[in-house]
């Protein structure tokens, strides 16, 4: 059931906030200036990470599916457990995240992007526009790897 609910809290706050974004801003007008260097200016992403194969949109669609329903069978595996595991936490992550730009592709064609890291010493970090899920799709991955490399029970 926390599964469940991670995966429902991702999608709900970022369709929300979708929303409030694709109805507030056109596309690379106006920014808002937060402290600390991040700005907030829409972007609609056509491709992959950084707009990287935007010429292939089917076949980021059919990739994106393929790794979504995967995540979603070893969820599967590891709610059978019947325990909260670091595991578990980072695909529901990934899945949340991974379903919200999924969505985002299949209706429109791109994905809803809008946070960028202005004043980052990554040269590469600075041109790249993120949204939540991107964060929580990080942040799964980021667990997964921790939870299989440090052996982290639950």
């Amino acid at each position: 059931m926390a599964y469940m609910k991670i995966i429902a809290a991702v999608i709900a706050g970022e369709m929300l906030i979708k929303e409030y974004i694709c109805e507030k801003e056109r596309e690379g007008k106006k920014k808002w200036k937060l402290p600390g260097g991040i700005e907030v200016c829409r972007l609609e992403n056509a491709g992959a990470a950084g707009g990287v194969f935007a010429d292939r949109k089917k076949e980021i669609r059919i990739c994106s599916g393929a790794v979504l329903g995967g995540c979603g069978l070893m969820l599967l595996k590891e709610w059978k457990k019947q325990k909260v595991s670091a595991k578990g936490i980072g695909l529901s992550l990934l899945i949340g995240g991974g379903l919200c730009n999924f969505v985002d592709r299949m209706k429109k064609g791109t994905v809803t992007d809008y946070i960028r890291f202005t004043k980052c010493p990554l040269a590469i970090v600075r041109k790249l526009v993120f949204n939540i899920s991107d964060f929580c799709i990080l942040i799964g991955g980021l667990l997964l790897f921790a939870g299989r490399k440090f052996r982290i029970k639950s």
